[in-house]
Protein backbone atom coordinates (compact mmCIF):
# COMPACT_ATOMS: atom_id res chain seq x y z
CA UNK A 1 0.00 0.00 0.00
CA UNK A 2 2.72 2.23 0.59
CA UNK A 3 4.16 1.57 -2.81
CA UNK A 4 1.04 2.59 -4.68
CA UNK A 5 0.70 5.74 -2.53
CA UNK A 6 4.50 6.95 -3.22
CA UNK A 7 3.60 6.21 -6.70
CA UNK A 8 0.23 8.35 -6.21
CA UNK A 9 2.44 10.92 -4.66
CA UNK A 10 4.93 11.30 -7.67
CA UNK A 11 2.40 11.44 -9.99
CA UNK A 12 0.75 13.98 -8.40
CA UNK A 13 3.74 16.17 -7.67
CA UNK A 14 4.58 15.61 -11.64
CA UNK A 15 1.22 17.30 -12.97
CA UNK A 16 1.40 19.94 -10.19
CA UNK A 17 4.45 21.26 -11.38
CA UNK A 18 3.94 20.75 -14.78
CA UNK A 19 0.70 22.82 -14.07
CA UNK A 20 2.64 25.44 -12.66
CA UNK A 21 5.40 25.48 -15.71
CA UNK A 22 1.94 26.20 -17.90
CA UNK A 23 1.05 29.00 -16.15
CA UNK A 24 3.97 30.58 -15.89
CA UNK A 25 4.62 30.02 -19.61
CA UNK A 26 0.79 31.79 -20.14
CA UNK A 27 1.57 34.68 -17.65
CA UNK A 28 5.11 35.60 -19.68
CA UNK A 29 3.39 35.63 -22.82
CA UNK A 30 -0.63 37.28 -22.31
CA UNK A 31 1.02 39.73 -20.10
CA UNK A 32 5.05 40.79 -19.94
CA UNK A 33 4.47 40.56 -23.67
CA UNK A 34 1.83 43.30 -24.00
CA UNK A 35 3.23 45.24 -21.41
CA UNK A 36 6.45 45.29 -22.88
CA UNK A 37 5.50 44.77 -26.12
CA UNK A 38 5.97 48.02 -27.97
CA UNK A 39 9.35 47.97 -27.18
CA UNK A 40 10.17 44.42 -28.01
CA UNK A 41 8.47 44.86 -31.25
CA UNK A 42 10.34 47.95 -32.37
CA UNK A 43 13.90 46.03 -31.33
CA UNK A 44 13.11 43.30 -33.51
CA UNK A 45 11.63 45.13 -36.13
CA UNK A 46 8.29 43.86 -36.43
CA UNK A 47 6.75 46.74 -36.67
CA UNK A 48 4.00 46.47 -39.59
CA UNK A 49 4.46 47.69 -43.00
CA UNK A 50 7.95 48.78 -42.29
CA UNK A 51 9.66 46.12 -43.79
CA UNK A 52 7.56 46.81 -47.48
CA UNK A 53 9.71 47.75 -50.24
CA UNK A 54 8.23 51.48 -50.58
CA UNK A 55 8.98 52.44 -47.14
CA UNK A 56 12.91 51.14 -47.00
CA UNK A 57 13.18 52.95 -50.78
CA UNK A 58 12.07 55.65 -49.46
CA UNK A 59 14.10 55.71 -45.95
CA UNK A 60 17.41 55.15 -47.58
CA UNK A 61 16.78 58.11 -50.19
CA UNK A 62 15.91 60.44 -47.43
CA UNK A 63 19.06 59.04 -45.76
CA UNK A 64 20.96 59.41 -48.79
CA UNK A 65 19.70 62.91 -49.31
CA UNK A 66 20.19 64.06 -45.99
CA UNK A 67 23.88 62.57 -45.37
CA UNK A 68 24.65 64.91 -48.69
CA UNK A 69 22.21 68.14 -47.36
CA UNK A 70 20.43 67.76 -50.53
CA UNK A 71 17.11 70.15 -49.19
CA UNK A 72 14.34 67.63 -50.88
CA UNK A 73 10.42 67.84 -50.28
CA UNK A 74 7.70 65.53 -50.72
CA UNK A 75 5.15 66.50 -53.46
CA UNK A 76 3.70 63.06 -54.05
CA UNK A 77 0.04 63.80 -54.62
CA UNK A 78 -1.37 60.19 -53.36
CA UNK A 79 0.72 60.72 -50.23
CA UNK A 80 0.14 64.28 -49.75
CA UNK A 81 -3.55 63.75 -49.51
CA UNK A 82 -3.07 60.85 -46.77
CA UNK A 83 -1.29 63.27 -44.61
CA UNK A 84 -3.90 66.18 -45.33
CA UNK A 85 -6.26 63.66 -44.05
CA UNK A 86 -4.23 62.97 -41.17
CA UNK A 87 -2.62 65.99 -40.78
CA UNK A 88 -3.02 66.96 -37.21
CA UNK A 89 -2.17 63.49 -36.25
CA UNK A 90 0.90 63.92 -38.60
CA UNK A 91 1.95 66.73 -36.76
CA UNK A 92 1.66 65.83 -33.57
CA UNK A 93 3.98 62.31 -34.11
CA UNK A 94 7.34 62.04 -32.34
CA UNK A 95 9.87 59.53 -33.89
CA UNK A 96 9.52 56.15 -32.30
CA UNK A 97 5.81 56.99 -31.62
CA UNK A 98 3.74 54.56 -34.23
CA UNK A 99 3.64 50.89 -34.28
CA UNK A 100 1.72 50.76 -38.20
CA UNK A 101 3.00 52.35 -42.26
CA UNK A 102 0.51 54.13 -42.86
CA UNK A 103 1.79 56.52 -45.76
CA UNK A 104 4.76 55.43 -47.39
CA UNK A 105 3.56 52.02 -47.15
CA UNK A 106 0.74 52.58 -49.66
CA UNK A 107 1.52 50.37 -52.91
CA UNK A 108 2.62 52.39 -55.53
CA UNK A 109 5.01 52.24 -58.37
CA UNK A 110 6.98 56.11 -57.52
CA UNK A 111 7.20 58.17 -55.06
CA UNK A 112 7.73 62.36 -56.23
CA UNK A 113 10.22 64.10 -54.05
CA UNK A 114 11.63 67.29 -55.18
CA UNK A 115 14.42 69.92 -54.70
CA UNK A 116 14.94 73.35 -55.75
CA UNK A 117 18.36 73.54 -58.02
CA UNK A 118 19.61 77.22 -56.58
CA UNK A 119 19.83 75.23 -53.17
CA UNK A 120 21.81 72.18 -54.79
CA UNK A 121 25.62 72.17 -54.39
CA UNK A 122 27.17 68.95 -54.97
CA UNK A 123 24.76 67.50 -58.02
CA UNK A 124 27.83 64.86 -59.29
CA UNK A 125 29.12 63.94 -55.56
CA UNK A 126 25.37 62.72 -54.71
CA UNK A 127 25.05 60.77 -58.37
CA UNK A 128 27.97 58.69 -57.73
CA UNK A 129 26.81 58.08 -53.63
CA UNK A 130 23.76 56.92 -54.52
CA UNK A 131 24.62 54.67 -57.02
CA UNK A 132 26.82 52.97 -54.33
CA UNK A 133 24.17 52.88 -51.83
CA UNK A 134 21.99 50.12 -54.07
CA UNK A 135 20.53 52.49 -56.14
CA UNK A 136 20.19 52.40 -60.23
CA UNK A 137 19.61 55.99 -61.21
CA UNK A 138 18.96 57.63 -64.26
CA UNK A 139 19.45 61.70 -65.04
CA UNK A 140 17.11 63.97 -67.42
CA UNK A 141 18.79 67.03 -68.66
CA UNK A 142 17.49 69.36 -71.54
CA UNK A 143 18.45 73.06 -73.01
CA UNK A 144 17.48 75.60 -70.44
CA UNK A 145 14.74 77.27 -71.62
CA UNK A 146 15.52 80.56 -69.68
CA UNK A 147 18.65 80.97 -71.73
CA UNK A 148 16.59 80.97 -75.21
CA UNK A 149 16.98 84.54 -75.51
CA UNK A 150 20.86 85.21 -74.59
CA UNK A 151 22.16 83.62 -77.64
CA UNK A 152 25.77 83.06 -76.26
CA UNK A 153 24.10 81.01 -73.64
CA UNK A 154 21.37 79.53 -75.68
CA UNK A 155 22.05 75.33 -75.92
CA UNK A 156 23.23 75.06 -72.32
CA UNK A 157 21.47 71.45 -70.36
CA UNK A 158 20.58 71.61 -67.14
CA UNK A 159 18.97 68.56 -64.57
CA UNK A 160 15.08 68.25 -65.08
CA UNK A 161 14.20 64.88 -63.59
CA UNK A 162 16.29 61.85 -61.53
CA UNK A 163 14.93 58.52 -61.34
CA UNK A 164 16.08 56.51 -58.53
CA UNK A 165 15.34 52.85 -58.42
CA UNK A 166 15.53 50.73 -55.73
CA UNK A 167 14.74 47.25 -56.15
CA UNK A 168 10.95 47.41 -57.22
CA UNK A 169 9.89 50.98 -56.26
CA UNK A 170 11.47 53.78 -58.19
CA UNK A 171 12.00 57.91 -56.31
CA UNK A 172 10.84 60.35 -58.91
CA UNK A 173 13.54 63.26 -57.68
CA UNK A 174 11.74 66.44 -59.82
CA UNK A 175 14.34 69.19 -60.23
CA UNK A 176 12.32 72.98 -59.70
CA UNK A 177 14.37 75.76 -61.56
CA UNK A 178 13.37 79.45 -60.25
CA UNK A 179 11.90 81.19 -63.50
CA UNK A 180 10.99 84.99 -63.61
CA UNK A 181 7.90 85.18 -63.24
CA UNK A 182 8.73 83.94 -59.68
CA UNK A 183 7.44 80.73 -59.67
CA UNK A 184 9.40 76.90 -59.49
CA UNK A 185 9.64 74.98 -62.79
CA UNK A 186 10.22 71.88 -63.80
CA UNK A 187 10.68 70.70 -67.30
CA UNK A 188 9.38 67.83 -69.52
CA UNK A 189 10.50 63.70 -69.02
CA UNK A 190 11.74 63.20 -72.51
CA UNK A 191 13.69 60.31 -73.00
CA UNK A 192 16.99 60.28 -75.45
CA UNK A 193 17.69 57.55 -77.37
CA UNK A 194 20.11 55.25 -75.43
CA UNK A 195 17.71 55.69 -72.21
CA UNK A 196 15.79 52.33 -71.51
CA UNK A 197 12.75 53.05 -72.05
CA UNK A 198 11.54 49.97 -69.65
CA UNK A 199 13.89 51.11 -67.03
CA UNK A 200 10.37 51.91 -64.98
CA UNK A 201 6.89 52.55 -66.27
CA UNK A 202 7.07 56.23 -67.06
CA UNK A 203 3.63 56.71 -68.56
CA UNK A 204 2.68 56.27 -64.75
CA UNK A 205 5.14 59.35 -63.18
CA UNK A 206 2.46 62.30 -62.23
CA UNK A 207 5.27 64.60 -62.96
CA UNK A 208 7.33 65.12 -66.46
CA UNK A 209 5.05 64.03 -68.71
CA UNK A 210 5.18 68.18 -69.84
CA UNK A 211 6.61 70.83 -68.25
CA UNK A 212 4.59 72.57 -64.93
CA UNK A 213 4.59 75.80 -63.07
CA UNK A 214 3.97 75.84 -59.42
CA UNK A 215 3.53 78.63 -56.76
CA UNK A 216 6.67 78.08 -54.54
CA UNK A 217 5.30 76.59 -51.21
CA UNK A 218 6.22 76.98 -48.16
CA UNK A 219 8.03 74.19 -46.08
CA UNK A 220 7.28 72.51 -43.05
CA UNK A 221 9.36 69.33 -41.16
CA UNK A 222 7.10 66.56 -40.17
CA UNK A 223 7.65 62.77 -39.00
CA UNK A 224 5.87 60.91 -41.82
CA UNK A 225 6.64 56.62 -40.88
CA UNK A 226 9.16 57.44 -38.79
CA UNK A 227 10.87 59.51 -41.21
CA UNK A 228 11.73 63.14 -41.04
CA UNK A 229 10.66 64.78 -44.26
CA UNK A 230 9.92 67.98 -45.48
CA UNK A 231 6.28 69.12 -46.77
CA UNK A 232 4.39 72.06 -48.49
CA UNK A 233 2.63 73.80 -45.17
CA UNK A 234 -0.47 73.25 -47.17
CA UNK A 235 -0.30 69.93 -48.44
CA UNK A 236 -3.71 70.25 -50.64
CA UNK A 237 -3.03 73.50 -51.86
CA UNK A 238 0.01 72.30 -53.69
CA UNK A 239 -1.92 68.99 -54.79
CA UNK A 240 -4.41 70.99 -56.03
CA UNK A 241 -2.33 72.95 -58.58
CA UNK A 242 -0.88 69.85 -59.87
CA UNK A 243 -4.12 69.24 -62.60
CA UNK A 244 -3.07 72.92 -63.57
CA UNK A 245 0.34 73.40 -63.88
CA UNK A 246 1.14 72.30 -67.46
CA UNK A 247 3.18 75.16 -68.81
CA UNK A 248 3.58 76.17 -72.05
CA UNK A 249 7.58 78.05 -72.91
CA UNK A 250 7.13 81.54 -73.88
CA UNK A 251 9.18 82.05 -77.30
CA UNK A 252 11.79 84.88 -76.40
CA UNK A 253 12.88 85.87 -79.34
CA UNK A 254 9.58 87.01 -80.49
CA UNK A 255 8.41 88.35 -77.21
CA UNK A 256 8.27 92.06 -77.20
CA UNK A 257 7.96 94.62 -74.43
CA UNK A 258 5.57 97.62 -74.55
CA UNK A 259 4.00 100.18 -72.90
CA UNK A 260 0.10 100.74 -73.25
CA UNK A 261 -2.35 102.71 -73.09
CA UNK A 262 -5.99 102.18 -73.28
CA UNK A 263 -7.92 103.55 -76.32
CA UNK A 264 -11.26 101.79 -76.68
CA UNK A 265 -13.57 99.87 -74.85
CA UNK A 266 -16.53 98.02 -76.25
CA UNK A 267 -19.03 95.91 -74.96
CA UNK A 268 -20.51 94.90 -71.69
CA UNK A 269 -19.03 92.80 -68.63
CA UNK A 270 -22.17 90.16 -68.80
CA UNK A 271 -21.32 89.03 -72.55
CA UNK A 272 -19.00 90.86 -74.52
CA UNK A 273 -15.96 92.96 -72.85
CA UNK A 274 -13.31 94.03 -75.10
CA UNK A 275 -10.34 96.39 -74.50
CA UNK A 276 -8.09 97.75 -76.56
CA UNK A 277 -4.70 99.29 -75.44
CA UNK A 278 -1.96 101.51 -77.95
CA UNK A 279 1.86 100.96 -77.61
CA UNK A 280 4.88 102.53 -78.78
CA UNK A 281 5.58 102.05 -82.36
CA UNK A 282 1.65 102.39 -82.73
CA UNK A 283 1.23 98.65 -81.49
CA UNK A 284 -2.21 97.71 -80.73
CA UNK A 285 -2.36 95.15 -78.15
CA UNK A 286 -6.63 93.41 -77.77
CA UNK A 287 -8.00 91.91 -74.60
CA UNK A 288 -11.06 89.67 -75.41
CA UNK A 289 -13.75 88.43 -72.34
CA UNK A 290 -14.26 84.84 -72.81
CA UNK A 291 -17.67 83.57 -71.98
CA UNK A 292 -18.01 80.10 -72.04
CA UNK A 293 -21.60 78.34 -73.11
CA UNK A 294 -22.95 74.73 -73.03
CA UNK A 295 -20.71 73.35 -75.77
CA UNK A 296 -18.44 76.44 -76.82
CA UNK A 297 -16.66 79.54 -76.03
CA UNK A 298 -16.86 82.93 -77.51
CA UNK A 299 -15.58 86.02 -77.42
CA UNK A 300 -15.82 89.56 -79.03
CA UNK A 301 -18.75 92.06 -79.57
CA UNK A 302 -18.69 90.43 -82.99
CA UNK A 303 -19.00 87.40 -81.33
CA UNK A 304 -16.04 84.64 -82.28
CA UNK A 305 -16.62 80.87 -81.72
CA UNK A 306 -13.77 78.64 -80.33
CA UNK A 307 -14.13 75.22 -79.38
CA UNK A 308 -14.14 74.41 -75.58
CA UNK A 309 -10.40 75.01 -73.92
CA UNK A 310 -8.63 74.27 -71.19
CA UNK A 311 -5.43 76.84 -69.81
CA UNK A 312 -1.99 76.23 -69.51
CA UNK A 313 0.92 78.29 -67.26
CA UNK A 314 3.38 80.27 -69.88
CA UNK A 315 5.68 83.55 -69.31
CA UNK A 316 4.94 86.77 -71.39
CA UNK A 317 6.78 89.73 -70.37
CA UNK A 318 8.36 87.78 -67.60
CA UNK A 319 4.87 87.42 -66.02
CA UNK A 320 3.53 83.81 -65.21
CA UNK A 321 0.00 83.72 -67.41
CA UNK A 322 -2.53 81.35 -68.86
CA UNK A 323 -2.71 80.25 -72.36
CA UNK A 324 -4.72 77.62 -74.42
CA UNK A 325 -3.36 74.36 -73.63
CA UNK A 326 -4.09 73.23 -77.63
CA UNK A 327 -3.34 76.49 -78.73
CA UNK A 328 -3.08 75.32 -82.62
CA UNK A 329 -6.76 74.36 -82.45
CA UNK A 330 -6.88 77.84 -81.14
CA UNK A 331 -5.55 79.66 -83.96
CA UNK A 332 -6.94 77.39 -86.45
CA UNK A 333 -10.50 78.39 -85.41
CA UNK A 334 -9.87 82.12 -85.78
CA UNK A 335 -7.72 81.90 -88.63
CA UNK A 336 -8.21 78.70 -90.29
CA UNK A 337 -5.82 76.05 -90.98
CA UNK A 338 -3.88 78.34 -93.62
CA UNK A 339 -3.33 81.10 -91.18
CA UNK A 340 0.06 80.85 -91.86
CA UNK A 341 -0.77 81.77 -94.63
CA UNK A 342 -0.37 85.77 -95.53
CA UNK A 343 -3.37 87.75 -96.67
CA UNK A 344 -3.46 90.95 -98.40
CA UNK A 345 -7.12 91.63 -97.42
CA UNK A 346 -8.90 90.70 -94.09
CA UNK A 347 -12.19 92.35 -92.62
CA UNK A 348 -12.18 91.33 -89.42
CA UNK A 349 -15.47 91.44 -89.30
CA UNK A 350 -16.07 89.00 -91.41
CA UNK A 351 -12.64 86.95 -92.73
CA UNK A 352 -12.22 84.83 -89.70
CA UNK A 353 -13.98 81.43 -90.04
CA UNK A 354 -15.74 81.97 -86.49
CA UNK A 355 -17.45 85.68 -86.59
CA UNK A 356 -20.79 85.80 -85.88
CA UNK A 357 -22.78 88.66 -85.75
CA UNK A 358 -24.55 89.14 -82.47
CA UNK A 359 -26.48 92.27 -83.77
CA UNK A 360 -26.54 95.55 -83.28
CA UNK A 361 -27.09 97.68 -79.90
CA UNK A 362 -29.82 99.94 -79.09
CA UNK A 363 -28.22 103.89 -79.17
CA UNK A 364 -29.81 104.80 -75.76
CA UNK A 365 -26.48 101.97 -74.74
CA UNK A 366 -23.73 104.14 -76.73
CA UNK A 367 -22.63 105.58 -74.31
CA UNK A 368 -22.22 102.28 -72.33
CA UNK A 369 -20.77 99.38 -74.72
CA UNK A 370 -18.51 101.99 -77.06
CA UNK A 371 -15.89 104.15 -74.81
CA UNK A 372 -13.11 105.80 -76.72
CA UNK A 373 -10.21 107.62 -75.15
Amino acid sequence: MSGINKNVVLAFLTLTSSAFLLFQLYYYKHYLSTKNGAGLSKSKGSRIGFDGTQWRAVKKFIMLTSNQNVPVFLIDPLVLELINKNFEQVKNTSHGSISQCRFFCVPRDFTALALQSHLWRNEEGWFRVAENMGFQCLKIESKDPRLDRIDSLSGTEIPLHYICKLATHAICLVVFHEKSGNHLWHGRLRLKEHIDSKFVPFRKLQFGLYPGAFDRPELQQVTVDELEVLIPKNPMSFVEEVPHCRFIECRYKEARDAGLLLKHKFGKVEDSLELSFQGKDDVKLDIFFFYEETDHMHNGVTQYLFPKFTFCWTEFVDMTVHVPCKTLEYIEANYGKTGKIPVKTWDWKRSPPNAQPSGIWPVSEWDEVIQLY
